[in-house]
């Protein structure tokens, strides 16, 4: 809660096969504790804290009350996904329905299976736990406080009606004023039709004389405009002449220089010979270099995407730089197995015989892998290039048979050394 009057407890909930008794939490909660009352727990397995995020999984806690009452399955919120400590802030009404019993409850965590295969579904389910909720001491007001808190309102209700009354009493007399108004009204309206009329002749005679300077004003614009039409013809016409004789110049000068222009380019033919279509082939096949497209324009690979490789198969795919999305079965396309709708980069890469190389690249998963098609279509499997390193870290061992470890050097001993344990580091 922002304003700090929340009730938090932390626990600690460890994932292990061990059967163990119920454990009780040592706290309560009050039935009329709305928001504040939380529960916090620290997630952990022989290793230390979980690492949880939205995104790899997600937890939920049930409760059920020692008189039945039971609450939703609900989903926890995540505060700090590397110490692995998750919240719940337990309901208002659940608190009420579980007044003055014991409260027990569990906490469940199941892996996001984002691609739905069965073979992927994970749950943990931790050990039981209980707490208490008991009755706020104000639901125990006597019963003679409640009928005063009664006696009160009746004595607000009186109150109440009296004040609506004089309103309505108020509103009756509200009457003769209406009938003032209406006087009121009747005589601004004669007022208003008396100066509409004598405006009205008003905007009359402003008419007659806007009519007359109109007339004067037009005559003497009509005047103007066509002295300035005469006056545009003349320009024009001489603006023409000069413009053609111009004209005639430049075009002469033009044909000149075109026809000095086509007699070099006779001569340079006549000298050199024409370039045809057929001999620019030619020359360009006969040099040597790379004249086979990897990639686009721009050096990106050549970019397929999910639904493009529906029913598509890579063994068919032409020499290239490719960036695809697997369709829902990789398999189908050619493509290791469990890697459904993953991004990919693809080398592919061709010989003599049928003989093609591919060189995967899965960057999400970091992983690399490679396969041939040997010759006359003799497909290999994929071979992964990438190696996954597995450390299960330190684990404490005792030594059997009559064997003995000096404690002084154990944990917490008076040396504080290092006990008896194994460690396992598959590559």
């Amino acid at each position: 809660m922002a304003n700090g009057i929340d009730k938090k407890a932390l626990f600690n909930l460890k994932s292990e096969p061990y059967l163990k008794p119920i454990s009780d939490l040592g706290v309560g909660f009050y039935n009329l504790d709305e928001n504040t009352a939380i529960l916090r727990f620290q997630l952990s397995n022989t290793k230390g804290p979980l690492l949880i995020h939205n995104n790899n999984l997600t937890a939920y806690a049930y409760f059920e009350s020692a008189n039945g009452s039971t609450s939703d399955v609900i989903e926890l919120d995540i505060e700090d996904p590397n110490n692995g400590i998750v919240t719940i802030t337990l309901d208002k009404e659940f608190l009420q329905a579980s007044t003055s019993t014991k409260v027990k409850g569990q906490v469940y965590i199941g892996v996001n299976n984002v691609s739905g295969n069965p073979g992927y579904n994970e749950v943990a389910v931790f050990r039981e736990f209980t707490f208490e909720v008991a009755g706020a001491l104000i639901n125990k007001i006597s019963s003679f406080t409640k009928i005063e808190y009664i006696r009160m309102f009746d004595q607000l209700k009186m109150r109440i009606e009296q004040k609506v009354k004089d309103i309505e009493e108020a509103i009756a007399n509200g009457a003769d004023y209406v009938a003032e108004m209406k006087s009121v009204l009747q005589q601004g309206i004669e007022t208003i039709t008396k100066l509409v009329d004598d405006k009205k002749s008003d905007v009359q005679t402003y008419i007659t004389q806007a009519k007359a300077d109109l007339d004067t004003t037009k005559n003497s614009t009509i005047g103007d405009i066509t002295t300035l039409s005469n006056n545009a013809k003349s320009s024009v016409q001489d603006t023409a002449d000069t413009s053609i004789n111009s004209i005639t110049a430049k075009a002469t000068e033009a044909t000149e220089h075109v026809d000095t222009k086509v007699a070099e380019f006779n001569q340079t033919v006549e000298d050199n010979g024409f370039l045809t279509p057929e001999k620019l082939t030619e020359d360009l096949t006969a040099l040597e270099w790379q004249k086979y497209k990897w990639s686009n324009d721009d050096g990106t690979r050549i970019y397929i995407s999910k639904e493009n490789m529906i029913d598509k198969n890579i063994n068919s795919f032409d020499p290239g730089l490719y960036e695809l999305v697997a369709s829902d079965v990789s398999e189908s396309n050619g493509l290791p197995a469990g890697f459904n709708s993953y991004i990919m980069q693809l080398d592919v890469t061709a010989s003599t015989n049928s003989r093609k190389q591919f060189l995967l690249n899965i960057s999400s998963r970091n992983k690399k892998f490679s396969k041939t098609i040997h010759t006359d279509g003799v497909e290999s499997d994929w071979e992964e290039l990438t190696n996954a390193q597995n450390d299960t870290g330190w684990i404490p061992f005792t030594i059997t048979n009559g064997g003995r470890t000096n404690p002084a050097y154990g944990y917490g001993g008076s040396r504080n050394g290092f006990g008896c344990a194994y460690r396992t580091v598959t590559i």
